[in-house]
């Protein structure tokens, strides 16, 4: 039974990425044909947290902002191929405005038809990504951030798939924050651990910490999806 559904999959992921279609994805999961925006916190000459004392090869501190990056550009790829989902990632502006602005226009910017004319889609969910900081460098925990009560059920979702990989659940923060405040999307603030807790920073850098958390955050994406479509897999755009 279970390598029957193995094959489905991989025969359904083939079929679409041959085609172009991904109508066979979208039966089976909740991310494909759905239009993530995705933000990489601080930047811009802003670093957010640094952990002082955990230094890369080049003498530099390990910073948020780099961290927040790295999740991003892996978690677009994985969120893309073999998920499905069409991704756009808003540029580092100085502002957070500026820099929702520039996702939504994005997202309409999208071309899901390959017709060579934007089909003006709307972002179904924006996603900041940030890192937290503490002075105590043992301090370890997971939060996420909303806004709306429209954006609740993903702040949930994400934390309830992130939290593990800390142990410590830091709950759910609600408040006008960052990028969460603007234009109505659903949205929130993703904070899935301490970078300037030394032993977090040291997996980041050895490279062993983005694939366990762009796998949760796909989880949480994915759960959150379901439960939007009733437990079925998402619609192509």
């Amino acid at each position: 039974m279970i390598m029957k559904k193995i094959t489905f999959l991989s025969v359904a992921l083939a079929i679409a990425l041959a085609t172009g279609n991904f109508v066979a994805v979208a039966e089976i999961n909740p991310l494909a044909g759905k239009v993530i925006a995705l933000d990489a916190g601080h930047g811009n000459g802003e670093t957010g947290a640094v952990n002082e004392r955990v230094l890369k090869s080049d003498g530099t501190p390990v910073t948020e902002a780099e961290v927040n990056w790295d999740v991003v550009q892996a978690l677009k790829t994985k969120l893309e191929i073999p998920n499905g989902a069409y991704v756009v990632v808003a540029e580092r502006f100085s502002t957070r405005r500026d820099r929702v602005n520039d996702a939504v226009a994005k997202c309409a910017a999208l071309d899901v038809t390959g017709d060579g004319v934007a089909d003006n889609k709307k972002c179904d969910v924006l996603m900041s990504v940030h890192h937290n900081g503490s002075t105590d460098p043992t301090h370890d925990g997971t939060l996420t951030i909303y806004t709306q009560k429209s954006d609740k059920p993903l702040a949930q979702s994400l934390l309830n798939a992130l939290w593990p990989l800390t142990g410590s659940n830091e709950g759910m923060l609600n408040g006008g924050y960052g990028m969460t405040v603007y234009k109505n999307l659903v949205s929130t603030i993703t904070e899935a651990y301490y970078i300037t807790n030394d032993d977090e920073a040291r997996a980041w850098l050895s490279g062993a910490k983005t694939p366990l958390e762009v796998d949760a955050q796909i989880a949480g994406l994915t759960n959150y999806f379901a439960s939007q479509t009733g437990g079925k897999g998402g619609k192509p755009r």
